[in-house]
């Protein structure tokens, strides 16, 4: 109390003489009212227990001030009146006034102040009404004593003329406030009757639809579920409602991918969607559950919202199509496999026909045509040298060996002599030979420098690759060089002829749009193998054919056989 006096002597003291406030500081000689008195009490309290609140955010401060403001009407009112009995009672109201209003002011969101500044209806017309009536008030008053001044009236009309002027415009400031709450109640019915009117559609769409909607907040509680969710849950809306999703779902894993689809969307604010396979009073069903966030306006989040589509029967039938799809893909491999082998088989039998072919024409044909070929030549030496005669003879040996160069050319085209006699390597180089005599176009060939030696079928399918190859770079191509290259490893054989011609279209594609390509490609395929065609326009053509080589165990003994009695 001592140091509270010191302050008050040092300090209040001089302030309030600056200010003018000579009652104030008589008081402070003599004795202070009753009023002023409760009103430093209270200003003191609401200093003290400005901080202190509770956890429903009521704090006595405001309403400490609340009341000095309260007190400090009466002597307002009093100087407004000019009751003097009312303003004695508190000699400086100012000082308290202010103060009083800077606690109230200080703290905007307590329930005390906060329907000065809501943007409710309430705070609206209280925003609007008060000052004016305050202002009003005031002025009226100020009018009052003015007019009273200049003589237009005594000072025992004042009163009346205050209360009658002042009833008179209080009586329009509320009647206007009445048409705003008025026309605030009429818009709040409109904006409830379009809202009962979408509540009524959403209520219709999520009790009619099939799919289950669900919402939850942020602590992944239910709140909100539609009758197809709470079939689901096998559950009333009650015994929902506030439940996590390990309550709902009597499967902890199921319970798990919600759960972490939930959070998945609260952390990322994106749509997650999963699929779920639940329990359900009608067995095991599969959801595809789509879960978005629920924002608010402000964009913050306040839970999710999921919609849950049963998607069960799609999921049988597609597995049914799957396992139709496997069997059908089996058949088609069986039934592509037969027809390889059947394909393989007819080509086996083919070169076993030209081979035989090739045979005959060697051995009966051939032994003909030199047998003839001897008896002429004698015939010959035995007629008499006559010009006529002689111009037969020499047309004669030229159709004798034309012949003989034909049967040994087709003899060659149907079985080489040499791929059965010298090997691959050797047919190779002789059918690059015979290509580069018949077009002129340089025909290089790369081979392995030590012997080598594949099965029957693997020789002759190379060999006819490369007949057909170089037979389409001689048609197509218009290359000015051609290159051969036959290598292997331990695993496969590489055989790739390339050209420098004019390439194949792109309308060409694909590859195998042609019967010479088929046939390559059906040969590949038949041992196992592949073929890669690259190729661009005006950039030439690189055929490459990639077989998978036999084991040495596997190499059939009747090959050896073949070309040791060739």
């Amino acid at each position: 109390l001592a140091n509270i006096s010191f302050v008050v002597d040092a300090v209040v003291d001089p302030f309030l003489q600056q200010l003018g406030l000579e009652d104030y500081y008589s008081l402070r000689q003599g004795s202070m009212p009753l009023l002023s008195a409760l009103c430093l009490i209270l200003s003191g309290a609401s200093l003290l227990l400005l901080d202190l609140g509770n956890r429903r955010n009521r704090f006595p401060s405001e309403y400490c001030a609340a009341m000095v403001v309260g007190v400090m009407c009466i002597p307002l009112i009093g100087f407004l009146f000019n009751a003097s009995s009312l303003t004695d009672v508190v000699p400086a109201p100012l000082p308290f006034l202010v103060l009083a209003i800077g606690i109230l002011l200080s703290r905007p969101t307590h329930p005390l102040m906060a329907v000065l500044f809501s943007s409710a209806p309430g705070g609206h017309l209280l925003r609007n009404v008060l000052p004016a009536t305050l202002l009003l008030l005031v002025g009226l008053d100020l009018c009052a004593k003015w007019g009273a001044q200049q003589g237009f009236y005594s000072n025992e009309m004042i009163s009346p003329l205050v209360i009658l002027v002042g009833g008179g415009l209080l009586l329009i400031l509320f009647w206007r406030a009445a048409l705003m709450l008025n026309h605030e109640y009429g818009n709040r019915l409109k904006g409830e009757a379009v809202l009962a009117k979408t509540n009524d559609l959403i209520r219709s769409v999520s009790d009619c639809t099939t799919d289950a909607i669900y919402v939850k907040d942020q602590k992944g509680c239910l709140i909100f579920a539609n009758p197809a969710a709470l079939k689901i849950l096998d559950r009333d809306l009650e015994s929902a409602l506030g439940r996590s999703s390990s309550e709902l779902y009597p499967d902890p894993m199921a319970a798990a991918i919600i759960e972490t689809n939930n959070q998945a969307v609260l952390s990322s604010r994106k749509s997650q969607a999963v699929e779920v396979s639940l329990f359900t009073p009608g067995g095991l069903r599969t959801f595809y559950s789509t879960t978005a966030p629920w924002l608010g306006t402000h964009g913050e989040v306040l839970g999710t919202v999921g919609i849950a589509t049963d998607i069960t029967d799609r999921k049988h039938t597609e597995d049914a199509l799957k396992a139709h799809e496997v069997q059908l893909e089996a058949l088609v491999e069986a039934r592509t496999g037969e027809v390889r082998e059947l394909i393989g088989h007819l080509e086996t039998m083919r070169e076993e026909e030209k081979r035989a072919i090739a045979r005959e024409l060697h051995d009966d044909l051939g032994s003909s045509l030199t047998a003839l070929n001897m008896h002429l030549a004698i015939l010959f030496q035995q007629i008499p040298n006559d010009s006529s005669i002689t111009e037969r003879t020499v047309q004669i040996k030229a159709l004798l060996s034309s012949v003989t160069a034909t049967t040994r050319r087709i003899q060659n085209g149907l079985r080489p002599d040499k791929l059965d006699i010298f090997g691959i390597k050797t047919a190779i180089c002789e059918q690059a030979q015979d290509f580069e005599n018949y077009t002129g176009v340089p025909c290089a060939t790369s081979l392995p420098d030590e012997e080598i030696q594949y099965s029957t079928e693997i020789e002759i399918s190379l060999f006819r690759m490369v007949q057909e190859a170089l037979n389409n770079i001689a048609k197509h191509a218009q290359a000015s060089h051609v290159d051969i290259i036959l290598d292997d490893d331990d695993e496969c054989i590489y055989l790739t002829v390339r050209d420098n011609g004019i390439g194949i279209s792109s309308q060409a594609h694909p590859y195998n749009a042609t019967h010479g390509l088929r046939g390559m490609r059906e040969r590949a395929a038949y041992l196992g193998g592949r073929i890669e065609i690259v190729s661009d326009r005006n950039m030439g053509t690189r055929i490459q054919v990639i077989l998978p080589k036999p084991q040495a165990s596997e190499t059939a003994p009747e090959d050896e056989m073949l070309k040791t009695s060739a």
